[in-house]
């Protein structure tokens, strides 16, 4: 790859080698010291789209329908088996920091993935799945990592994102309404211009109520 980008500046190319070969092996250390009750099973399983080569030879295009009529379709980074349980895990890999405060189910409705590949992968391969977790598998993320249990309060918490999805998109009003800081590493910030998040404090609250509601779910 080297050879092939003939990076401009080659010490800022070795240092980036020798932090990726850093976190690599702090990783496979931890894993080997943490989960030995686990069993990597599916890697990369993708479902609802088109197979593609890389992916898990599991995966399957049919989407996973979930939460009484949610169609979902993704890839799933990691599912492992508990072999004494007979249970699984899925698990979704992080590069960047760990967010603040800790997720406890939906994250103020913006940590979705565990749940919902938790959800999917028990609908498509048929094994019940006890947990769905962020992995924060870098120095920068001091390989933490997040476990959110499959309980009835957690579905009835994932249960309300989705509803509340479903009713504005029904209703066609889907606002550009940023919580206060969003803005600051958007992507996306240069559509929207620098001023969202003042503009928003200007506009009338009443029908921002339910997005207000997801805000305050832990």
């Amino acid at each position: 790859y080297r050879e092939l980008l003939a990076p401009a500046i080659p010490q800022i190319w070795k240092t980036e080698i020798e932090d990726l070969r850093v976190d690599l092996g702090a990783w496979m250390r931890e894993v080997v010291r943490k989960d030995q009750q686990w069993k990597p099973i599916h890697f990369e399983y993708s479902f609802g789209l088109p197979l593609q080569e890389g992916r898990d030879s599991r995966s399957t295009e049919k989407e996973a329908v979930i939460l009484d009529g949610v169609r979902l379709c993704g890839v799933i980074d990691l599912v492992e088996k508990n072999e004494e349980q007979e249970s699984l895990r899925v698990t979704d890999h992080k590069t960047g920091k760990t967010p603040w405060p800790r997720p406890g189910f939906v994250g103020k409705g913006e940590v979705l993935q565990p749940l919902l590949y938790a959800l999917a992968a028990e609908k498509l391969l048929e094994v019940s799945v006890t947990s769905g977790r962020l992995y924060y598998c870098t120095q920068r993320g001091a390989f933490s990592h997040y476990d959110i249990e499959i309980s009835g309060e957690a579905l009835q918490e994932i249960g309300q994102v989705t509803q509340s999805i479903d009713q504005a998109i029904e209703a066609g009003f889907l606002p550009a309404a940023p919580r206060r800081d969003a803005c600051r590493y958007c992507d996306f910030r240069a559509i929207c211009g620098p001023y969202e998040e003042l503009r928003v404090t200007r506009k009338h609250a009443g029908p921002l109520v339910p997005l207000e509601e997801l805000r305050r779910m832990k």
